[in-house]
């Protein structure tokens, strides 16, 4: 028989949840299901049996275990305040250990991070190559350095180009890792595949060191979170949206063009749940002329997670997370809806446009350069 015992350590925090059942009024994964192993408190009921050797691993098993996407809204409506998203991780962890898990399309994009650096298994390239040859004007070394991560650099590469036209605009000392990034590895960790992170960031650390940065500027709320909370050494790290406010705030960059429209905000886990940063994207949206900010019905603490961190394998169940927040959107009038999150922003983009409806999905970055004139006009996806 398999023993877990991390899982046995972790047994009186599985023992904390008193079974009320507010998860299932939070859990996205539940809405889509309707089936109580598919919510935290099911997911923990399995897990304390097997933790008690009364269940074995079960493919239907994996699934309750990996469909979660960690986006800690239960957490913030649990009475007790456990940490099921420390329990799954650990969870993940052993059945890694033993060779059990993750699901094979996973297992996949954890090869492709540490064979090809990235979640999507593309070769790095040098940056001019992929943002074209104003990154050759840039310092050969900076104290701040622009992270733009896998999704921007590999997918939506109009939108890093924003984003490093807003800093250079307002005259910010930066440079990038000009002959090509790779993955913060995030995803490894999040996965159960602990000691290949820990491997892992030990090398990007070493990098970072030998480049003698002071700060990373991060695009990826998850590049923020891991690089802040995760590496083994703590770094200087700060996202786009509070480099943005402090560059608003000092007059550096100034917002001079209108846009006539009502917008709502999106809060991406990681960067509201998981770091707090909940005020600053809203304050930017509001000192745009013209805007009115509107929020969804589910904002802040109790946002709708965009199913992002499922998305391989579980599409389908991503596909209507993203559905319920433009819809949301929808409802209450906005016409854009912002995210400053790269991935929230390709998992909604994507259900757009299989949607009838008039929201339009933009990214923060790309609002910023809208309305400082950087963008002659807003790009819209739909």
């Amino acid at each position: 028989m398999v023993e877990y015992p991390n899982l046995k350590e972790l047994y009186n925090e599985i023992m904390r949840c008193y079974r009320c059942g507010l998860c299932r009024v939070s859990c996205p994964v539940f809405k889509y299901s309707g089936t109580e192993s598919w919510n935290a408190r099911g997911r923990l009921i399995l897990l304390r049996a097997l933790s008690d050797n009364n269940l074995h691993v079960s493919d239907s098993l994996i699934d309750r275990i990996y469909s979660c996407s960690l986006c800690r809204e239960c957490e913030v409506l649990c009475p007790p305040g456990v940490n099921v998203s420390g329990i799954i991780k650990v969870a993940r962890e052993e059945l890694v250990k033993n060779g059990l898990a993750p699901p094979e399309e996973q297992r996949e994009m954890q090869k492709n991070i540490l064979q090809a650096g990235n979640i999507l298994g593309k070769s790095i390239q040098p940056l001019n190559t992929l943002l074209g040859p104003t990154i050759d004007s840039l310092p050969d070394s900076s104290p701040n350095l622009v992270y733009s991560g896998c999704v921007l650099l590999y997918s939506y590469t109009q939108i890093a180009q924003a984003t490093l036209g807003n800093i250079k605009n307002a005259k910010y000392d930066y440079t990038v890792l000009k002959e090509g990034e790779k993955c913060c590895g995030g995803f490894l960790k999040m996965i159960g595949y602990r000691e290949a992170f820990d491997s892992y960031s030990r090398i990007q650390l070493e990098l970072f060191t030998k480049r003698e940065i002071n700060q990373l500027i991060t695009v990826c709320p998850m590049c923020y979170s891991t690089f802040k909370h995760d590496y083994p050494q703590k770094l200087e790290v700060k996202h786009t949206v509070l480099l943005y406010n402090e560059l608003l705030d000092e007059g550096k960059i100034v917002f001079n063009r209108p846009l006539n429209a009502k917008v709502a905000f999106h809060d991406s886990c990681h960067l509201g749940r998981y770091s707090g940063i909940f005020e600053e994207p809203r304050k930017l949206i509001e000192n745009v002329p013209g805007i009115k900010l509107v929020e969804l019905s589910k904002s802040k603490k109790s946002s709708n997670c965009c199913g992002g961190t499922i998305r391989v394998p579980y599409a389908q169940i991503r596909s209507k997370m993203s559905e319920w927040i433009i819809e949301d959107a929808s409802q209450v009038g906005a016409e854009y809806l912002v995210t400053a999150c790269p991935s929230c922003f390709h998992n909604l983009y994507s259900s757009s446009i299989m949607m009838d409806c008039n929201v339009k999905i933009i990214t923060l970055e790309e609002l910023v350069g809208y309305a400082t004139s950087q963008l002659p006009k807003i790009p819209l996806y739909k």
